[in-house]
């Protein structure tokens, strides 16, 4: 049997390989001042996701889950003013049920890659995902979770189109028949006037 071919309700189905890309988040922090009183401020961390770093060229696997990260954290910068992190480890990778989604970001205004980001068990800020996916990156903001976004790399949205082009067909537009609102027999209730 074909590696790329599965056996699903009895029916031969392909089982497409979908690009993995190696992503590292370079995370920064800034802080943003606050009045408190006449004479007194309050510092608050801002994140931002300053980067998307990309690693080397996309390998190809069959669809079969999630992988787990190990994930490394390295501090880059580190001032009083500002704290510049890099994340690597992480994984984007495209799943076939995410084809709605991945449609309508290609055909969007902006292409963008989301990071999802949580308060660790320390209560150090720090991203948990990378995702193609706006309909996954907002079930995550829905739960309270920190969101940043950037523009999607030139060699991501081509591995996206193409992989979406292979596995995903948008569904057409119907068009819905319009009601009849009165029941046709008595017109008359349609073309005079009420004096």
């Amino acid at each position: 049997m074909n590696e790329e071919a599965g056996v699903e309700d009895g029916l031969l189905i392909e089982r497409r390989r979908a690009p993995v890309f190696e992503v590292g988040v370079m995370l920064t922090r800034t802080h943003r001042i606050l009045a408190a009183g006449k004479t007194s401020e309050i510092k608050l961390p801002v994140w931002s996701l300053r980067e998307l770093v990309v690693r080397g060229q996309p390998e190809t696997e069959v669809l079969s889950g999630r992988r787990a990260a190990v994930l490394e954290k390295t501090v880059i910068t580190e001032t009083q003013d500002q704290l510049d992190v890099l994340w690597t480890g992480f994984t984007l990778e495209f799943y076939r049920d995410g084809g709605q989604s991945y449609w309508h970001t290609l055909i969007g205004e902006q292409q963008e890659i989301f990071v999802v980001c949580q308060d660790d068990e320390d209560g150090q800020f720090a991203p948990i995902l990378v995702t193609a996916d706006y309909d996954e990156a907002m079930a995550y903001q829905e739960a309270d979770d920190t969101i940043l976004s950037t523009p999607m790399p030139q060699k991501i949205y081509l591995a996206l189109e193409r992989f979406i082009l292979e596995n995903y067909t948008p569904a057409e537009k119907k068009r819905r028949k319009r009601k009849q609102w009165h029941g046709g027999e008595d017109e008359s209730f349609a073309r005079k006037p009420i004096n």
